[in-house]
């Protein structure tokens, strides 16, 4: 493309105003919240996902274009509108993926393991095949991933293969992209509050106690992190994998410790 984003004059490096940002799965959950934070940041982003939510992302200030990453030919038409302005794209932003239980080995389905493979690892090898093109020269492109591609439990076999194959694509596609000074990272947040839960619920609290610092997160925690890794200020890191998790993969935390040594008292 013909602009190369390294080459602007940035007065302030953490600064994404002006920047054409297009977030793939963000019409909910991270995705929407950290649309939210880069527009109120001044960038200029369009969001895509397999509903249409045109009238309620043009109420917040930003452009919506249906795309469903399972299917090669919306992929494709999907680009083809986004690209219609001849807009480079500063920071293309790959979260759009699925967490469906699928059991383990010996109950799985393979009808749910197979599109959680199908969305989550090759659905962003579309998005990411069909939209590097429009992504200038020093742009930059951010997965999300998760710790689960590197710490699993039983009955995730598949969420976690798919977030591990997104983390070696990461340092590939780095790789790959260098000499265009594209750089590539992933975002692995942990287990974030949404909706449809809550702080007081069984599951945010196992969550809460595993974190090395006893935090729950919301979706909105996350905004900082891609708007760090879409500014110039993220300039030296290319093939990162940048934990959000508050330490939930890095080992035990003291609140587990201490739990677990209570049980054996017990």
């Amino acid at each position: 493309m013909g602009n190369d984003s390294q080459d602007q004059s940035w007065s302030d490096p953490f600064s994404v105003s002006g920047h054409n940002i297009v977030i793939v799965g963000g019409t909910a959950g991270i995705g929407w919240a950290v649309a939210e934070h880069l527009v109120d940041a001044g960038a200029h982003v369009v969001i895509t996902g397999r509903r249409d939510i045109s009238d309620r992302a043009a109420d917040r200030g930003m452009r919506s274009v249906q795309m469903d990453v399972a299917d090669s030919d919306s992929v494709e038409a999907a680009y083809k509108t986004i690209g219609a302005d001849n807009r480079p794209i500063d920071c293309l932003i790959l979260n759009a993926g699925v967490d469906e239980a699928h059991g383990e080995i010996d109950r799985v389905d393979l009808a749910v393991f197979e599109r959680v493979l199908d969305v989550n690892t090759m659905g962003l090898v579309r998005a990411m095949a069909g939209g590097i093109g429009l992504v200038c020269d020093g742009g930059s492109v951010v997965v999300t991933s998760s710790p689960a591609g590197s710490t699993t439990t039983p009955g995730m076999a598949a969420y976690s293969a798919s977030k591990a194959a997104l983390d070696m694509l990461v340092r590939t596609w780095a790789l790959e992209l260098g000499p265009r000074r594209v750089r590539v990272n992933a975002v692995l947040p942990g287990i974030v509050e949404t909706e449809m839960d809550s702080e007081s619920s069984p599951d945010m609290e196992l969550i809460r106690r595993m974190t090395a610092n006893g935090r729950c997160r919301t979706a909105a925690d996350m905004g900082p992190v891609f708007h760090f890794l879409a500014s110039a200020a993220s300039e030296t890191l290319t093939g990162s994998l940048v934990g959000a998790h508050d330490g939930i993969s890095i080992g035990y935390s003291h609140e587990v410790l201490t739990h677990l040594a209570a049980d054996l008292d017990g």
